[in-house]
């Protein structure tokens, strides 16, 4: 992507980092080129994410000089400092971050983690299949020090999904209950958050026949009448995972209602986990 201005004298390496100060790392000058310097950066983030946003068919962008203040996120920029009559142009971007996530392992077991994540990645259409994309993945790998199985992957394309195939063999997918995608071998090394173990998800074919009667003979005795109180849809379903918690009861709602707060009987939100967006 090409600009009006010198994108060679504003981020002179092949691949610059700029962080939430959107200052390049060579930057040298007073208060007055520092601003114009910040002016054009964001510029450039701004168009880049919107034309990554355009690529993925998103409705808006993830990535521009607003989001990217006040956070831990990382942006590469790809260069290719012959482009545009010497002036140089921007042909790639990577964005990293790190965020609080729920997941669950391939045994349902919980997890409340903050890794490091891939939140955009985008090269010109222009310089696709070029081998561009993987210099700029590798250089971000050798400056963060993290291995490819440990990234959570924001909301990844079929490309993106091909391209980690392809370079780094990621292809068994851990399915999550949100947008983020994770491969086997993420887990490795990482600890159980046991305060909501109680919540995990169980193993696949854990739940055998006589803990299923159990289930439902804890419901049906759960539909028995208490100080004329009918509880016979305090417990609709059983749910497993991190919607399971139970929510407390509303001493308001009790008053209007002029019924008994029993606090055994808070009913339960949410249900179980649906469908898995990968």
């Amino acid at each position: 992507m090409e600009f009006k201005f010198n994108v060679n004298k504003l981020l002179p390496r092949k691949i610059n980092k700029v962080t939430h100060t959107l200052i390049p790392e060579d930057f040298k000058g007073d208060r007055r080129e520092l601003n114009e310097c910040q002016r054009q950066l964001s510029r450039i983030l701004d168009d880049m994410g919107e034309a990554s946003a355009r690529a993925q068919g998103l409705n808006k962008p993830i990535t521009s000089a607003l989001k990217l203040r006040d956070t831990d996120h990382i942006v590469y920029l790809l260069m290719d400092n012959e482009a545009n009559n010497g002036l140089g142009s921007v042909i790639g971007l990577l964005k990293t971050g790190s965020k609080n996530l729920f997941m669950f392992d391939e045994t349902g077991a919980h997890y409340q983690l903050k890794p490091r994540c891939i939140l955009d990645f985008y090269i010109h259409e222009s310089r696709q299949r070029m081998g561009l994309g993987n210099i700029l993945y590798q250089h971000m790998l050798s400056e963060e020090n993290i291995r490819p199985v440990k990234l959570a992957i924001d909301r990844p394309s079929e490309k993106f999904l091909a391209f980690l195939s392809k370079h780094y063999a990621l292809t068994k997918i851990i399915p999550q209950n949100n947008k983020f995608v994770v491969f086997q071998g993420f887990f490795d090394d990482e600890h159980q958050d046991v305060r909501t173990n109680r919540y995990s998800l169980p193993p696949k074919n854990s739940i055998d026949i006589g803990a299923s009667n159990a289930i439902h003979n804890n419901i049906a005795k759960s539909n028995s009448s208490l100080n004329g109180v009918s509880y016979s849809s305090t417990i609709s379903r059983t749910s497993f995972g991190r919607y399971a918690a139970a929510r407390p009861p509303c001493s308001m709602a009790n008053i209007i209602h002029n019924t008994t707060v029993l606090g055994s009987s808070a009913e339960r939100t949410g249900s179980p986990l649906g469908h898995l967006i990968f």
